[in-house]
Parts: structure tokens; C-alpha cells; sequence
């Protein structure tokens, strides 16, 4: 079983490499990726009172925005999940006990990181940790978010989930995406969104627009709307419209009343900045700092140990 493992493992990793290094010449270019977001507390002490933040925005997360994921997360995801042990005369068993998860070896681990795109990286890969750990001890400011990784470069930037702060409900202080595009010269993109909250005592928005929701949330409440609808269906005439009614007042219901938090302030960054592979670029804000370094990335053959390989009856 550990053997199937990883040899099914090892040429799904095989296959994709191999496709990757017989694409065309003009491929995109792979780059290490490493973002530090802060807080800006001397920054939000100098512009408190002074610096107003519009309220006439529109917070939206584009269409393919992706979380990173853990090398742990994505072995899991490629694992086919293991088919009932039959009995004697070929039937299924009524209960089975449930198989545990495999677990990643180091090495399959090493090839991940080295070999898939939006992988979040270990800390030991990081070149800010330094410079991130002097600002949060010298300036008290608090990291929102810190990650690195590597990925494919295209002239459209592939839109990355951000997350970071203190947690709200379902909201979070710092929410958004960035990405990293190329044309004559790289470029990163910031669209970012970070809120103060109040409890909710039934004050209404305050004009502030609404955020949107979390894109793995998404789905979740897709799936809600889709039974409200088919449940408004079963009635007709008069039944119908009162149906219709009774949801547009549960929903006012949910958004003001049952929320237990709302938005009592909300700055947003969003901007291209032109960048230089190597360097360090700063991106300045009166609520949050940006650090942005890039890299280019070469990635290494595909290691094929003689554990990986297939046995000779399948060659």
C-alpha cells in the first residue's frame, strides 16, 4: 500500500513536471512571491481626526481568487480516497472502519514545494523574517499577514486571497487580494480592504458598503440560495408572493439585526506598482505598510529515486 502510494504519487507529480517542461519556449516565468502586510499605528495616530476614507467604493474579490495552500493540504487533495475491503464472495462489507489519511514523507513534501505553484512556503524560505521582526519590535506594528511562495507569471495577475487581523464573524480586519503580473516589466497589484468593527446594536451600516463575502464562504451560501429557490417554487399566485416577502424580510433581518458586528471604519489600498526583481519594494498607507519582495525561481528536475519508479511488469 505504501509502495502503490508512492508510485501513484510520484507519477502524478511525474506528469505534471514533465508537461510543464514541454510546454511551449514561451512559457511564463516562475517567481518566488513574498509579501509582509502590517499595521501602521503611527501612521493611524498622525491621520486620526485628519484623513477621511471614502465610502463610495465597491469591494469585490475577482472571479478565480485563490488561497494558498499548505504542501500538506494539497498531498491530501491528490490522494484517491481507498475503496472498501470486499469480502470473501465479493460483496461490500455494511460498516468499514474508516482509513486514515496518509501522511506526506519528506521527500514528497520537498518535491511539492519545489514543483507546485501557490504553495505556501516554510518559514526557513523567507528572506523579511528579519527585517519583518525588527519593525513589529521597534514600531509595534502587528503582521497581518506574511507568506511566501512561487508561481507562473502571465500577463494577468492571478488574484491570491488575503486574510489577516482579528476575526469578526465571518469578516476579518484585513481582507482583499493581490497578485503579480508581467508585461514589459513586472508589476504587483494590491486590492485590499481593512475594517474597524463595532458590536452591533442595531446602528445600521453607516453608509459603509457592505464586504464581500469570503470566497470558500461563497459556495456555502450559492447553495442556500439555490434551496430557497427551489422551495419558493412550490407555491404559485398569492402562496408565492407571500414567500417571496417572508425571505426578503428574513434576509433584512440577518444583514442589520442578527450581525453581530459592523463596520465603524474601512480604509482600502488598491494599486499597480511597477517592480524590480531582487529588491525590496515598500508600499506606504496611513493604516497598513506592504512589503513586497520578488525573485526568479528556476525549478529544479523532477528527483526519480529507484522507490518511485514502477515496478518492471508495468514499464
Amino acid at each position: 500500500m505504501i509502495f502503490f502510494r508512492v508510485i501513484t504519487f510520484g507519477m502524478l507529480l511525474f506528469a505534471n513536471v514533465a508537461w510543464a517542461q514541454t510546454a511551449a519556449p514561451d512559457q511564463p516565468r516562475w517567481y518566488q512571491v513574498e509579501v509582509a502586510i502590517f499595521t501602521q499605528p503611527a501612521n493611524s495616530q498622525l491621520v486620526s481626526g485628519i484623513e477621511t476614507f471614502r465610502k463610495d467604493v465597491t469591494l469585490a474579490y475577482r472571479p478565480g481568487a485563490r488561497y494558498l495552500k499548505t504542501a500538506e493540504a494539497y498531498f491530501e487533495a491528490q490522494q484517491t480516497p481507498a475503496l472498501p475491503a470486499q469480502t470473501v464472495d465479493g460483496t461490500l462489507p455494511l460498516e468499514s472502519a474508516p482509513t486514515a489519511p496518509l501522511a506526506p514523507s519528506e521527500q514528497e513534501l520537498a518535491q511539492i514545494l519545489a514543483h507546485q505553484p501557490y504553495i505556501q512556503l516554510p518559514e526557513a524560505e523567507r528572506g523579511l523574517n528579519d527585517t519583518i521582526a525588527a519593525l513589529a519590535r521597534r514600531n509595534r506594528q502587528r503582521i497581518l499577514f506574511h507568506q511566501a511562495w512561487r508561481q507562473p507569471v502571465n500577463e494577468t495577475p492571478q488574484a491570491i486571497v488575503v486574510e489577516g487581523g482579528d476575526s469578526f464573524d465571518q469578516d476579518t480586519e484585513l481582507s482583499g487580494q493581490i497578485g503579480v503580473g508581467v508585461s514589459r516589466y513586472l508589476h504587483f497589484d494590491t486590492d485590499l480592504w481593512m475594517a474597524s468593527f463595532a458590536e452591533n446594536f442595531g446602528q445600521g451600516d453607516q453608509g459603509w458598503p457592505p464586504l464581500p463575502v469570503k470566497p470558500h464562504l461563497e459556495k456555502a451560501q450559492q447553495e442556500e440560495s439555490a434551496f430557497n429557490f427551489m422551495a419558493s417554487q412550490t407555491f404559485n399566485g398569492q402562496g408565492q408572493d407571500l414567500w417571496n416577502q417572508q425571505v426578503a424580510i428574513d434576509n433584512t433581518y440577518q444583514s442589520i439585526l442578527t450581525k453581530p458586528f459592523v463596520i465603524s471604519e474601512l480604509a482600502t489600498l488598491k494599486q499597480t506598482r511597477r517592480m524590480r526583481s531582487g529588491e525590496v519594494h515598500y508600499i506606504d498607507h496611513p493604516k497598513i505598510g506592504v512589503m513586497v519582495l520578488i525573485t526568479p525561481y528556476e525549478k529544479p528536475a523532477l528527483e526519480v529515486t529507484p522507490e518511485s519508479e514502477p515496478p518492471s511488469g508495468l514499464q
